[in-house]
C-alpha cells in the first residue's frame, strides 16, 4: 500500500502517520486530549458530549494506549 494505511479507529484508508490513524481520527484524538489535559477526571460520556466523538472511539483510543481508563474517567498517557 506504499504511503497509505488503514486507520486503526475508523477503518478508512489514509496517508501513513506515526499514530496509525487518519486525519479525522487524529483531530478527534487531539480534541479528547485537550479536555483530558485540563480536566483529567472527566468521565468518558462527558467528553463524548463535549466533543461529539463517540464513546466507542474514545474507548478505542484508550485500548490502543493513548489514554488510561480509571473508574469511568480517563487520563492522558502519551
Amino acid at each position: 500500500m506504499g504511503n497509505y494505511q488503514i486507520c486503526d479507529f475508523c477503518g478508512n484508508l489514509s496517508e501513513k502517520t506515526s499514530r496509525k490513524m487518519c486525519k479525522s481520527c487524529e483531530d478527534g484524538y487531539i480534541k479528547v486530549r485537550s479536555i483530558v489535559e485540563k480536566y483529567p477526571d472527566t468521565m468518558v460520556i462527558d467528553i463524548s458530549r463535549q466533543t461529539g466523538i463517540s464513546t466507542s472511539k474514545i474507548l478505542a483510543f484508550a485500548r490502543n494506549g493513548f489514554f488510561i481508563l480509571k473508574e469511568g474517567t480517563i487520563e492522558g498517557m502519551e
